[in-house]
């Protein structure tokens, strides 16, 4: 082996020792092998070490079965799997029907069932991790896509190296140096052209994108790695901060979780917004609020007001009664019905009203507004449409008007006090979008004659 070559391989070993894999010691890995470059390198280099005797190797590929040649690449594995006496084990699945039925994109779906996949495999064989071949340069784009989605730090810190059982040994290197070691050896591979469709975003950025920013910074790689390690290990600490603070701070209230709202006030915003995300998870494990409602819960602890009410993502909601801020799953006493998310092409019932919500997409005609129960709304950004009763601090700029809280649009109505919490709001990205029998927001309006989300209020009949 050539100089660098040998030097690569030291900087692969510190790499794995320094983030704690295990690959040494006997251990069993599974590998996961598309056939492409980078698993082809991630294979080679295993099965070296598998024949030194540091690890026991076992080797998994995937048929997503959305090219015609897809087939082909699992045989390719297969046959150099078996020319190399690697144990093997191929699997496949219906991506694009997947997509279909649970509604995620192509990318989402494969990931999902090629995980879900490489985890029966470990589990069957009885591997102890799972090898993925990500490198620097998919770190990079990671980091790139979760920044135009808007992530927080979780997001901005990229591919971990480890994440409970799978292990990624390639992340110090780039896509060139792997490519490098794959000459040295000679390795076969396998191209999968849909890498080149700039359809999808992540090849877009990889081909369109990252080569204009390295006309700027030719390390642009090593650059990114070293935000996204940096990022990564601020979240660590951020995490364990979180933590601690939450075992201080937070108090099992019933089904829910409270705690003071003037301490949480007092916290720095970022640990602020961390811990009342804490909170949600502890009720409802796996729930994230969105940017919009976690500031929302802090304004509402930072209030010298000492009551009020927010509903949340999975009919969470939280309450502020004197000094106590709790999150908690929805209670029945004094709601007038439940929040409901929907997109369009989608119907949701609102049983307590005897009311149907119905969401599709149209073109806003001449006379929108006419009906209050039918209002047509410029598409959102991202997120889907929530429908909820009033709550704490909502306002809303009706056309010809000055903004008004829905507090003071509702008494100026003279609407009974007791029906206020009946009147559905129409929410999206966190704002006021529409009240029923009131109007649509100026700043959710659609212009006549351009696509709309349109929005009917139906009773039941």
């Amino acid at each position: 082996m050539e100089a660098r070559g040998l030097n690569r391989e030291a900087e692969l070993l510190s790499f794995c020792r320094r983030e704690g894999f295990p690959l040494e010691g006997g251990c069993h890995v599974l590998c996961a092998v598309s056939g492409g470059t980078d698993s082809m390198m991630l294979l080679h280099l295993l099965w070296r070490w598998s024949k030194e005797g540091r690890i026991r190797l076992t080797a998994a590929t995937f048929d997503h079965r959305l090219r015609p040649e897809s087939a082909g690449d699992v045989d390719f594995v297969r046959h150099w799997c078996q020319a190399h006496e690697i144990p093997c084990e191929a699997g496949s699945g219906d991506v694009a029907g997947f997509a279909q039925k649970q509604n995620m994109t192509l990318e989402e779906a494969g990931r999902t069932l090629r995980y879900r996949f490489l985890e029966d495999c470990r589990a069957a064989v009885g591997a102890d991790y799972i090898a993925t071949a990500h490198n620097a340069d998919d770190n990079a784009e990671t980091l790139l896509l979760h920044l135009l989605r808007g992530s927080g730090l979780k997001g901005l810190g990229g591919i971990p190296p480890r994440r409970g059982h799978i292990i990624r040994p390639l992340l110090a290197l780039s896509r060139s140096e792997i490519e490098a070691y794959c000459r040295e050896y000679h390795l076969p591979h396998r191209e999968d052209e849909s890498n080149r469709d700039i359809a999808y975003t992540r090849n877009y950025l990889r081909h369109q994108v990252l080569p204009l920013l390295r006309e700027k910074n030719p390390n642009l790689t090593a650059a990114l790695t070293r935000t996204a390690e940096s990022l990564r290990l601020d979240e660590v600490f951020f995490a364990r901060e979180t933590a601690r603070i939450a075992d201080a701070l937070l108090q099992r209230e019933g089904e829910g979780i409270s705690v003071s709202a003037s301490r949480l006030a007092a916290l720095e915003p970022a640990l602020g917004l961390r811990l009342v995300q804490e909170m949600a998870e502890r009720i409802a494990p796996g729930t994230v609020l969105p940017w919009q409602q976690r500031r929302a819960l802090l304004a509402l602890a930072a209030e010298d007001d000492s009551s009020g009410k927010i509903f949340l993502t999975n009919r969470l909601q939280g309450r502020r009664i004197y000094d106590m801020l709790i999150l908690s799953p929805p209670s029945p006493e004094g709601q007038s019905f439940s929040p409901v998310q929907l997109g369009p092409g989608e119907n949701c019932e609102l049983p307590e009203l005897g009311l149907t919500v119905s969401c599709r997409e149209a073109l806003c005609p001449p006379d929108a507004g006419r009906d209050r129960s039918v209002f047509y709304l410029r598409p959102p950004e991202e997120g889907q449409l929530l429908v909820r009763p009033r709550q704490a601090g909502d306002c809303i700029r009706l056309t010809g008007r000055p903004t008004k809280t829905l507090k003071k649009l509702f008494q100026e109505a003279r609407i009974p006090s007791e029906r206020r919490d009946a009147i559905p709001v129409l929410v999206l990205e966190g704002a006021v979008a529409a009240v029923a029998g009131f109007g649509v927001s100026t700043d959710w309006s659609a212009l006549p004659g351009n696509g709309a989300w349109q929005i009917k209020l139906t009773k039941k009949q």
